[in-house]
């Protein structure tokens, strides 16, 4: 693992991938959730993979707050608590084999997963068909939530997994985005212990997080007025775009033959 200690936050290299991801970061809590999944693999074209996803936890809980206190009327807790149990397996799961795979390997585990979850954005119309046609079962609810635990811990991708399961539930815009918010926002908060454990919230990599805190308050404020004026289809697109082409990036740089 490179020591962060080396990074210079006024490097061009560093900046150019860092107020991207941290932007998107923000840009998610701020109501354009669909690009959650874009920090680690842009921040992983100037630091290691398991050094961005230290850096971006810290920035995901301090987004939540807002998050969370912005959608606290309408939670639907009877929803919410069965899947944040399952989920914490899958967290632990995580952690587990964590120290079990190389650098690389955790590189090709978040290119994968950041490859999956936009494809799952692209036929997304397909897939919310088919689970249309097998109501989802609490059972199936407390799979993909120990999945979205799983995929959370090692990419700050869960997103995907728990869609499997809420978006053929057919909740009420409120609710779906209140609940989905309170999720990750505990979620996020339990990874915490979790990644100290394993060096990931070094004091380097906490620094860089403060440093670059304010450029995910940015992205929150510029969420939000871009859900009011911008054509969010093409946002979207775009971003889906570029979240694919750094998957792949990770993958390659992951594969032994590379």
């Amino acid at each position: 693992m490179h020591d962060t200690a080396t990074l210079s936050l006024m490097s061009a290299p560093f900046l150019l991938a860092a107020v991207p991801a941290i932007l998107s970061v923000g840009l998610s809590k701020g109501g354009l959730t669909a690009i959650g999944g874009l920090a680690v693999p842009l921040l992983a074209f100037a630091v290691p993979p398991t050094v961005a996803s230290g850096i971006v936890l810290p920035l995901l809980c301090f987004s939540d707050l807002f998050a969370m206190w912005t959608f606290r009327h309408h939670i639907d807790r009877k929803l919410l608590w069965p899947l944040v149990v399952a989920a914490i397996v899958g967290v632990v799961i995580g952690f587990l084999t964590f120290r079990m795979m190389e650098e690389r390997t955790v590189g090709l585990l978040i290119g994968l997963v950041t490859v999956l979850f936009t494809v799952r954005y692209w036929l997304g119309a397909y897939l919310d068909r088919l689970a249309a046609k097998a109501p989802p079962t609490p059972r199936a609810g407390l799979f993909w939530s120990v999945m979205s635990g799983f995929t959370s811990f090692i990419a700050h991708a869960g997103g995907p997994p728990l869609m499997f399961y809420l978006l053929p539930l057919k909740l009420n815009r409120m609710t779906f985005t209140s609940t989905t918010v309170y999720f990750f926002g505990i979620i996020n908060l339990i990874k915490l212990p979790f990644f100290a454990v394993l060096g990931l919230l070094s004091a380097d990599n906490l620094a860089i997080s403060a440093a670059l805190a304010p450029v995910a308050l940015i992205g929150v404020v510029i969420g939000t007025w871009l859900l009011k004026v911008m054509n969010e289809q093409l946002f979207y697109r775009v971003s889906y775009i570029l979240t694919f082409v750094a998957g792949l990036k990770l993958m390659w740089d992951g594969l032994p033959l590379s």
